[in-house]
């Protein structure tokens, strides 16, 4: 074979393998359109974000998958992609319950394939999470737009919805004997019980919620402490406290003559919302283990401490005291109290 033919083999060998390149420069299979005439999902029913193959015939070269219940498109990779499989994820946007899946082609043929989505209730953020009967509390998450009921978890207790979205539910709360409880919801794709839990505050003994109560008086100094309708947790009212401006070490010492049994209860808890910047506290259950606190600027904040581990021994309380740490700002309690 002379240099010539020699060259020309090469050349030829060279410019298949540059075809072959332009054809498969995504790394997909070099398979043809199919006549999609038919197919199945495996598994047939899935949650946003899980794995699930296409298996039929004439399915090559997809280029779009749909989930017709409100259009939700589906990302795919091409090489996951052959005339007979294609591999991909449930779209975590997808909306629960039975629809069709629609496949295209690059010839624009389709193929609908019968699927369900599982998208059970989620909610990643409540407020508040204390409540009375009648308290609204706002629920944020995901698959909200078709919860049929809220129950407490344990009772048969049953929240009335007030307005919903996919991602956000706002609940009137029940009348209820729990102490505390998480959340059951139902949708069409089934039940899911939250992860945070909900305070009854008509079971706890309370040092304030509307006002001072159980025998517990202001016996603050270097500012004004009383009720306020200003902002609140549960109810209509919180305690304002306006520390002195000019002064620092101000404090809000709530004082009972008497003193309250808390040997029954489990948590003592507190609301504060913030003044315009972050403030530092202390405080002290009957002037003993002291704990400071940060109180982020301009929302409510929600501290709870179990007494067993926070304040060994102490069976009865007789006085409550919050002192700012530096110069005086205005900030808000609320449901200042001890629950099971």
């Amino acid at each position: 074979m002379n240099l010539f033919t020699r060259l020309f083999l090469l050349l030829a060998i060279i410019s298949v393998l540059v075809m072959a390149c332009e054809k498969d420069r995504d790394g997909s299979p070099d398979i043809k359109t199919g006549a999609m005439s038919s197919g199945t999902i495996n598994p047939n029913s899935a949650a946003g974000g899980e794995v699930i193959t296409l298996t039929g015939t004439g399915i090559g070269q997809v280029r779009s998958i749909v989930f017709d219940k409100n259009n939700v498109p589906a990302p795919f990779l091409s090489t996951l992609n052959t005339d007979a499989n294609l591999v991909f994820r449930v779209p975590d946007t997808a909306f629960g319950g039975p629809q069709n899946v629609i496949f295209t082609n690059a010839d624009g043929k389709t193929l609908s394939v019968p699927f369900s989505v599982i998208a059970l209730p989620n909610v990643t953020a409540a407020f508040p999470t204390d409540f009375e009967a009648g308290t609204q509390v706002t629920l944020t998450g995901n698959n909200l737009d078709d919860v049929t009921t809220v129950v407490l978890d344990g009772t048969t207790d049953a929240c009335t919805i007030v307005s919903q979205t996919r991602k956000q539910m706002v609940i009137s709360m029940p009348l209820s004997t729990a102490d505390r409880a998480k959340l059951k919801l139902t949708n069409a794709s089934g039940v899911r019980i939250t992860d945070m839990e909900f305070v009854n505050v008509s079971r706890a003994i309370t040092v304030f919620t509307e006002q001072l109560n159980n025998g517990f008086e202001n016996w603050g100094w270097g500012g004004t402490f009383a009720a306020s309708a200003d902002d609140k947790i549960t109810g209509t009212s919180s305690m304002k406290a306006a520390f002195d401006p000019a002064g620092t070490w101000g404090g809000m010492q709530l004082g009972n003559g008497g003193s309250i049994d808390i040997t029954p209860y489990r948590y003592f808890s507190f609301w504060v919302k913030g003044a315009d910047v972050d403030k530092n506290f202390q405080f002290w259950l009957n002037w003993g283990n002291q704990k400071v606190i940060t109180i982020p600027a301009n929302k409510w904040t929600y501290f709870r401490y179990e007494l067993a581990t926070n304040y060994p021994g102490v069976t009865s309380v007789n006085n409550v005291t919050f002192q700012i740490v530096d110069a005086g700002k205005t900030v808000y309690f609320d449901n200042i109290m001890f629950f099971k």
